[in-house]
């Protein structure tokens, strides 16, 4: 690769090369905000790709789901760049809680840094229900469907 980038043109003239010495002092450039909102789901499609967490399907009936009582339950405190953060999770049995816990800390804490440059000081991860293998099918995430006769 070269050390070149390139601007885009007016349309009166053609490609321009600008070279690496015009480059701006990140601090010149300004800076990136990242919502609370875009934290909490990034923190969340980390939860769910750990393996042993029970998919959202899983977690509540047809009610519930239109409730919003689904896990994961995330919670993030920021300051700046920096954040704290509760999980509570539901898991599929016979995964272990401690272990699947500590994946999903790891998970969070490395997606957070990677993806939205948040910094996690604190992370408390509570495994609040246990999920029937059963009631998940397939590496998909679906869920058989319940029916009163």
């Amino acid at each position: 690769m070269s050390d070149t980038s390139f601007t885009q043109p007016l349309p009166s003239q053609g490609w321009e090369a600008a070279s690496s010495d015009e480059t701006v002092d990140a601090q010149e450039r300004g800076a990136l905000r990242v919502a609370d909102r875009v934290v909490e789901k990034v923190a969340r499609a980390a939860v769910l790709g750990v393996p042993g967490v029970a998919p959202v399907g899983a977690t509540a009936g047809t009610v519930g789901r239109a409730l919003g009582r689904t896990y994961p339950h995330i919670t993030c405190s920021r300051a700046g760049d920096r954040a704290r953060v509760r999980l509570e999770i539901a898991i599929v049995w016979p995964y272990p809680a401690a272990g699947v816990a500590h994946q999903v800390c790891e998970a969070v804490t490395e997606r957070l840094r990677d993806l939205a440059g948040v910094h996690v000081d604190e992370i408390r991860t509570t495994v609040t229900r246990i999920v029937d293998p059963s009631d998940v099918l397939g590496a998909t995430g679906t869920t058989k469907e319940r029916r009163v006769l």
